[in-house]
């Protein structure tokens, strides 16, 4: 169940972003998922 958390959480931050950043979101969605790999991989 929690990996189902997890991606509702991801997803809903990427759909904040997209709303906040319009054509800006592409590069505001690579930061964010570079950001979300290195927490990751660390």
């Amino acid at each position: 169940m929690t990996s189902i958390a997890d991606g509702a959480i991801v997803g809903s931050a990427c759909v904040n972003i997209v709303a906040e950043n319009g054509a800006d979101a592409p590069a505001k969605l690579t930061e964010y998922a570079q950001q979300m790999k290195a927490a990751i991989t660390k």
